[in-house]
């Protein structure tokens, strides 16, 4: 089986978010560690590698 392309990791990271039964809170006021821990669960989980050193400033945001 292929690894999984960048597009399938961002949906099926937002598609087992919405299908587990724990609620998850997301926004600018709140603590971002648990987020963090689900990411790394589930990158651990499909077996996709580490982030490169300061990938952040290759992301671009949508406006709004």
């Amino acid at each position: 089986m292929s690894k999984l392309s960048a597009s399938e990791s961002v949906y099926g990271f937002a598609a087992w978010l919405t299908s587990r039964n724990e609620k998850v809170t997301l926004s600018s006021k709140c603590n971002a560690a648990p987020i963090a821990e689900l990411v790394g669960q589930f990158c651990r989980e499909n077996k996709l590698p580490d982030p490169r050193p300061h990938f952040n400033k290759r992301l671009s945001y949508p406006k709004g």
